[in-house]
């Protein structure tokens, strides 16, 4: 992996230190922000890591005669990269209800949640796996749902069915993270720094 192309989704900060009245909830808000910023750190490693599942790929790895255990790796990269950014928005969520954060952030909290609250839906079915392979939802009724998808790859993609047996998908790509990007920079932008 060559890190230093993934520089371009630096989140930056105006300084190291939140300025306001009440330092304990400025020193919160900052802890909020590092978590914050070293999700997304992991979201982009895990898309750095990610391989597209494009015919030429599964050919080359076919012919590498691939063990088990690297075959495995782009799940693991697929999840990561869903559980980092949906782990934002539950940070972002608690900035916004208990640190009374600067106008504009529970806008931006509000445009991340549009783009990306669907994930909570991937996560819960990637974790409650032994759940959803036999059509179950958590409390143990029928999926609603003929078809159930269980971490399905379609090239940059990665598709679960959700316990209301609807289909969520994901893109792992510069897309997705442009638009996460965007977003938490203008929240980190919102605080005024020293």
């Amino acid at each position: 992996m060559n890190c230093s192309k993934l520089s371009k989704f630096d989140l930056v900060s105006a300084g190291h230190l939140i300025s306001g009245e009440d330092r304990d909830r400025a020193f919160q808000a900052a802890i909020v922000l590092g978590h914050i910023k070293s999700s997304f750190i992991e979201a982009v490693a895990a898309f750095a890591l990610f391989q597209p599942v494009t015919e030429d790929n599964f050919r080359k790895w076919y012919e590498q005669r691939q063990s088990p255990y690297e075959r495995c790796l782009n799940s693991i990269y697929a999840k990561a990269f869903v559980l980092s950014l949906d782990a934002i928005e539950k940070l972002l969520s608690r900035l916004c209800q208990y640190l009374s954060p600067p106008p504009g952030v529970t806008s931006f909290h509000n445009e991340y949640q549009s783009h990306f609250g669907h994930l909570k839906h991937i996560r819960d079915s990637a974790i409650h796996i032994e759940d959803r392979g036999r059509g179950l939802t958590r409390k143990q009724s029928t999926l609603k749902s003929r078809v159930i998808e269980l971490g399905n790859f379609h090239v940059n993609r990665i598709t679960f069915t959700g316990e209301d047996g609807k289909t969520y998908t994901v893109e792992i790509s510069e897309v997705t993270l442009n638009q996460a990007h965007r977003i938490l920079q203008g929240v980190i932008n919102a605080y005024e720094w020293k």
